[in-house]
């Protein structure tokens, strides 16, 4: 049961991050074409695509959060989340 866990929690942590860079890979290639065509909107698809890959680790971080609390292992999920919470107090500073 434990070898299927950890297996699942890999896969839903590689979704995560496939998520989050193509997300990101997006939002880059608008602001790019639009930055190429002359519109005004390339900035905020630019800063989008910026605060999603630097956005990215931190959802990696509350996947292994909920994934180890969903298997039981308490004490990775209290470490996951403390580590979350770090990564927001420094975002905020």
């Amino acid at each position: 049961m434990k070898e299927r866990s950890d297996r699942s929690l890999g896969k839903l942590i590689q979704r995560t991050l496939q998520a989050g860079i193509g997300l990101c890979l997006t939002a880059f290639a608008i602001g790019f074409f639009l930055r190429m065509s002359g519109s005004d909107g390339a900035g905020s698809f630019l800063r989008a695509g910026a605060f999603l890959l630097i956005m990215t680790p931190a959802a990696r971080v509350a996947m292994l959060a909920y994934g180890y609390g969903r298997a039981g292992e308490y004490r990775f999920a209290a470490a996951s989340a403390a580590v979350l919470v770090l990564l927001f107090i420094s975002v905020l500073l």
